[in-house]
């Protein structure tokens, strides 16, 4: 005869926690998230195509003079596409949350 499983027990445990503990997020945690990691993608992929073709320390004139090392280089450029592409993202979000506003204010 086998022995009762009392991690089964222990993982139904975990899992009921789990369960109360989670909470839905709010639409603006949702956004956030939203313009947030697609943005982190897309600067990341705009950094390795920019970075394929441009060599950090090369950037040195536009840095007034500063030396600045590769992994400098390329965190400073991922850090602005990253902007650039959220600013762009929290645009887009704006702009589709202002229109279903005003459908909802003609009605």
């Amino acid at each position: 005869m086998a022995a009762p499983d009392n991690n089964s027990q222990f993982d139904d445990d975990v899992e009921i926690e789990a369960t109360r503990a989670s909470k839905p997020w709010s639409r603006r945690a949702q956004l956030i998230a939203v313009v947030g990691w697609s943005s982190f993608l897309v600067a990341a992929v705009g950094t390795m195509l920019f970075f394929a073709f441009v060599d950090p320390v090369q950037m040195e004139d536009t840095m007034a003079g500063r030396s600045v090392s590769r992994m400098t280089g390329y965190g400073i450029g991922f850090f602005f596409f990253w902007l650039l592409s959220a600013g762009a993202a929290a645009v887009a979000v704006f702009m589709v949350q202002s229109g279903r506003q005003n459908d909802r204010d003609r009605r």
